[in-house]
This record gives C-alpha cells, structure tokens and sequence, in this order.
C-alpha cells in the first residue's frame, strides 16, 4: 500500500501529475528517476505504475499538464485584448511577469522537452514539437487578423513573424537563464514590443 493511501484512486494520477511537474522540468526527463518520483510523491512504484504504464508515460502526462497550465494563463492575458497588436503585446507582457516562477522551475518546459529529447524520446520530442506548432499557428492567427483589419501592414507574413517572435521569446528565455541575467531577457522582450508597433 502506498504511503499516501488516503488519496482516492480517481485522484491519485492527477496528484502525481501535479507534484512532478516542476520536477521533470528542473531535473530533465531522461534523468528523473522512479525514486524521485517516489519521493516527492510519498508513493511506492507500484502505486505509481498502478496509474502509468512507465516513466514515459508519466513524463508525457507530465509535459501536457505543464503546457496545458502555461497555455491556459497566457491565453487569459492575451484574449483579454481587442486588437492584434495588443494581443501580441499580452504575449510579451505575459512572459516579462511570469518569467521569474519560469526561472525558478526550471525554464520552459517545451524548450526543455525538445532540446532534452531529440534523439531519446521520440514521443516526447514529438509532443513538444506539436505545441511548438500550436503556438505558431496561434500567433500567426493574430497576426492575419490584423492584417485583415488593416491594423497590421499587408506586407508581413504571419507563419513568418510568428515564428521570428517565438524564436526571440525562447532564445531570450535560454540566454537570460544560462547568465542568470534578467535584464537581458526584458531587454530582449521589450525590443520585440518595440517592432510590434511598427508592424
């Protein structure tokens, strides 16, 4: 029996989702062992494996929730706005404020997942690559909106700028974490805004 036995099994995967996440993130995928998942959960293996069928399966389950919690809040913030730019805007000022909880936890998790998991995880790297893609697809959706209402100039292309801005948001986010210097990220961030005017 597990050492937290009084969590109701319909519960228990979801517990264990929510305390590794920050875990897998910090300590990577491939060098998060059962025994740290034991630990930081209180449970034995086989209550863990009573909800899992692996450790991949965990880290998979793991991954989607991180996304899942980083795309819910910054969705808040940005659809708050009204017009592309300012939705573009939401997007910088999301990651400016939530960028010292990103350091803390070990950086951004589809980053992580995709430069940890190239060439070991296939699935993993797969399942990172894909909310790469959501994200383009999702900026670059902002952008033809403004393109379509005249807000933004007809001249950029949106698969395009999408991808110059999340590019500089996780380069931004890899520099600033390797030199524990912040003031470079908000450099970074704020000359992005910069340019989203005079699109």
């Amino acid at each position: 029996m597990g050492r937290n036995a009084h969590i109701p099994a319909a519960d228990t995967q979801k517990f264990i989702i929510e305390k590794t996440s920050v875990l897998f993130n910090k300590k990577g995928y491939a060098s998060t062992s059962l025994s740290d998942l034991e630990k930081v959960t209180g449970l034995t293996k086989g209550s863990i494996y009573a909800n899992f069928k692996d450790k991949e399966d965990v880290s998979l389950k793991v991954f989607d929730y991180n996304f899942a919690q980083l795309s819910k809040a910054m969705a808040q913030r940005v659809y708050s706005e009204t017009t592309a730019k300012g939705k573009l805007r939401a997007c910088i000022s999301f990651y400016l404020d939530y960028y010292p909880a990103l350091a803390t936890n070990g950086g951004c998790a589809v980053q992580n997942a995709l430069i940890e998991t190239d060439d070991t995880n296939a699935l993993l790297f797969e399942r990172a690559k894909d909310a790469l893609i959501s994200w383009k697809e999702t900026t670059a959706a902002i952008i033809k909106e403004g393109i379509d209402n005249s807000e933004i100039s007809d001249k950029e292309i949106p698969a395009d700028f999408a991808i110059y801005m999340i590019a500089l948001i996780e380069g931004a986010i890899l520099v600033s974490r390797s030199l524990s210097d912040y003031t470079a990220f908000k450099y970074i961030l704020n000359r992005l805004k910069t340019e989203i005017e005079l699109l």
